[in-house]
């Protein structure tokens, strides 16, 4: 009977069966019929289900639930192929004999449950006296003929496990395995059995949960620098908009002994400007040095790409992360023997120069009217304007005291190059002592060179790794595992309720993350792929679990989040529903307190270990010796706050690259291109994804970054776990939460 590439389901068996009555056995009186079920399935192939049946058309109701309940212990690929027709291979026989041979009540004995592993049946029962036919028994070792199969097992019989190998006529070893046996079990069918890196746990003869090891990268331990190096030079690009149009008009640097500066009517336009002050730094003197720009991330980062792009003999290699310019690479001098790099200050330390000199006790009191040389507010822009000092109105934040101050320096002298090129000359000398104190301080307590990490959380992770790693075995996670266990991560986000009262009061977490990352274990060590319900045979079980989540209805605030692709974006939303996704196992302990119920299909478990206590320990401990107002108390809060997301990046990053536009087409058909950014002279600045990089990158689960996204996720599952008692308590009406805080409507101690 065609089936037209059905899969092979308890439907399907009922109404073949019901056409077969129709067409032969209601056509026949008083007569018996021996019947044989196959299935011929897409790859050409027959299999048989049961046994050799002898029925009569009182048995359609019988029959039918024999297919199905053999259905249901028979392997996966039975169900999983497509099939092209069911054969009902029958004969109608005349007999007195009218007593039918089928028995519904005792259908395991029909066929041996097992499961598939290569091809190889493999019987789900420690009796393996049922595995076929003994053939030889010498010493606690078994030979047993496979039931209709040309191999055989060879059974060594240990007191706690037996040891079986699958041999073929000529000796040949095909398959070993490890049943290792329950001694809390009264039967045989309740053991475990272990293929390789493989675990199968069945009860009662059936398959509960499978288990396989994955192998995985492991994060390393750096060595300490030797020596302080203060190899870097800082870089301010002053602007002005015209016409809304932004564009430099003068550049300074600052190697740590003298600056050298730039100015716009010196040269034909802004682009012949900077050529001639990056070809400055293009020298031999200061290969491998690092050029710090505060926010080269913004407007700063793409106008020296248009302007390196034109420049002759350099190779330039951008590095973009979340749409900032974490690093460009310039190599030069035709061999590429020397090279250096632009970074953004800011992306190390995160703010403002003019806060940044006042933490780092620094030198910075140029005054400047910015708006003088914007046609917005200046019309009349020159320059090379000398006369009087700009009305205040030009001045940003300035009181009349300081105003009448600083005009007391000069009499009709002000020059706007002069004090262009004193303000940006100036600024870079202040990044500079920021940057170099910063990089000290640094060496001093953690014995590490900042610049070789050109973001503030690469430098964490260099300091973890470098003092606080030990023996701590940090997995490398990427491909499908990153994939899977990224479904998890989610952070908090702002909540509104409804107002409750005309008063209410706001409450903040102090240091939530840092107290997370002290006080709890994280996920580590060994992985474990498991399907099944892990809690049946490791209740305590640790990591990220797949489930059907069916949430409580009377939950006033819910607690768990999911990720919600939008179309256009990924966003988090709190869900009170029944649904599918993924989820830390601290937070499905939590979340049962609150009503919600689990189903776990499938997940991975790790080993557990608290590996930040003393990162955070001795962070706080400089944190509480210094003043707000000192440089140490900034950097123990910047680094206690920078390195658990660290871990959770994306496994898949852009390659970005310069190229001509003609070359566009060739890209386009071998990459995925993301984005791209015109620069000069027919060049464009691309982003691409290379699609042979991310299939090995899925099929071997392994990473080169640094990247370990099951700790990232436990530590925001476990601040989430935190704000949970505050979400529904009786004792007050929440109307606001964010990550580390709420508002609500009652004055109380927390």
């Amino acid at each position: 009977m065609p089936c037209e590439n059905k899969l092979l389901t308890n439907d399907l068996i009922k109404e073949m069966l019901n056409k077969f009555w129709d067409e032969i056995m209601n056509r026949i009186d008083n007569k018996m019929v021996i019947l044989l079920f196959r299935i011929q399935f897409e790859d050409k192939t027959y299999r048989t289900i049961g046994n050799l049946q002898k029925i009569d058309r009182s048995n359609l109701f019988e029959l039918y639930k024999l297919l199905t309940k053999l259905l249901s212990i028979i392997n996966d690929e039975y169900k999983t192929l497509a099939i092209i027709k069911l054969v009902f291979s029958y004969k109608i026989i005349e007999t007195d004999n009218k007593n039918s041979k089928i028995d519904s009540f005792n259908i395991k004995n029909i066929k041996l449950p097992t499961f598939k592993f290569y091809g190889y049946n493999l019987p789900l029962t420690l009796d393996f006296k049922k595995w076929g036919t003994q053939i030889s028994y010498s010493n606690n070792e078994y030979i047993i003929k496979r039931t209709n199969s040309d191999l055989f097992y060879n059974i060594t019989v240990e007191p706690l496990f037996n040891i079986i190998k699958i041999i073929d006529s000529d000796n040949m070893i095909i398959l070993t395995f490890k049943d290792v046996k329950d001694i809390n079990s009264q039967d045989n069918s309740t053991f475990t059995r272990i293929i390789n890196n493989q675990t199968y746990h069945i009860n009662n003869g059936e398959l509960i949960v499978k288990t396989l090891k994955k192998s995985n990268n492991l994060l390393t331990k750096l060595n300490k620098d030797k020596n302080l190096m203060n190899k870097f030079i800082t870089l301010d690009i002053e602007t002005q908009t015209i016409n809304n149009i932004m564009s430099p008009y003068s550049i300074c640097f600052y190697d740590g002994k003298k600056v050298k500066s730039f100015y716009l009517t010196d040269y034909k336009d802004s682009n012949e400007m900077l050529k001639v002050c990056i070809n400055s730094l293009l020298i031999r003197k200061y290969t491998g040095y690092k050029i710090y720009v505060h926010n080269l991330s913004n407007f700063d980062g793409i106008f020296l790409l248009k302007v390196l792009s034109q420049i002759d003999n350099i190779h330039i290699y951008p590095t973009i992360k979340d749409g900032k310019m974490i690093n460009i690479k310039l190599t030069y001098d035709g061999i590429n023997q020397y090279n250096i790099s632009f970074r953004d200050s800011y992306l190390m330390l995160p703010s403002s120069l003019s806060k940044l000199t006042k933490q780092f006790n620094v030198s910075n009191k140029t005054l400047f009217p910015y708006n003088f040389i914007n046609d917005k507010f200046n019309k009349n822009i020159n320059l090379n304007y000398i006369g009087k000092v700009p009305a205040i109105k030009y001045f940003i934040n300035l009181t009349l005291d300081q105003y009448i101050e600083y005009k007391q320096n000069f009499i009709n002298n002000w020059s706007l190059k002069d004090e262009t090129i004193n303000y940006c000359s100036t600024n870079c000398i202040s990044l500079y002592q920021v940057i170099e104190k910063f990089n000290n301080l640094i060496f001093d307590n953690f014995t590490l060179n900042i610049y070789k990490y050109p973001t503030l959380s690469s430098l964490a992770l260099a300091i973890f790794r470098t003092n606080y790693l030990n023996d701590y075995e940090v997995p490398l996670i990427a491909g499908q595992i990153f994939n899977d266990i990224n479904k998890s991560y989610t952070g908090a986000f702002p909540e509104m309720f409804k107002i409750f009262g005309k008063i209410n009061f706001d409450y903040d977490v102090n240091s939530l993350y840092p107290y997370i990352m002290k006080t709890f274990e994280m996920p580590i060590g060994n992985i474990k792929f498991f399907e099944g319900n892990i809690l049946n045979i490791e209740p305590k079980a640790f990591g990220f679990f797949e489930c059907k989540v069916i949430a409580p209805k009377n939950l006033k605030y819910p607690i768990l989040q999911i990720k919600c692709d939008t179309g256009k974006t990924i966003r988090n939303i709190d869900h009170l529903a029944n649904w599918t996704g993924v989820y830390f196992s601290e937070e499905i302990c939590n979340a049962m307190k609150f009503g919600y119920k689990f189903e776990i299909l499938r997940g991975y478990t790790f080993d557990r270990q608290n590996i930040f206590k003393n990162y955070i320990a001795d962070l706080t401990k400089i944190n509480q010796s210094y003043n707000k107002d000192e440089p140490l108390y900034l950097i123990s809060q910047l680094l206690m706050n920078s390195l658990y997301g660290r871990f959770g990046m994306s496994d898949l990053l852009f390659t970005h690259k310069i190229i001509n536009e003609n070359d566009l087409i060739s890209y386009n058909d071998k990459y995925s291109i993301n984005e791209i950014i015109s620069l000069n002279n027919n060049k464009v600045l691309i982003s691409y994804f290379d699609t042979n990089d991310i299939t090995k990158l899925l099929l071997n689960n392994k990473t080169y970054s640094n990247i370990s996204i099951g700790i990232a996720s436990a530590i925001a599952a476990y601040a989430r776990i935190h704000m949970t008692q505050f979400k529904n308590n009786p004792e007050y009406n929440l109307s606001y939460n964010d990550t580390d805080s709420i508002n609500i409507n009652k004055n109380t101690p927390l």
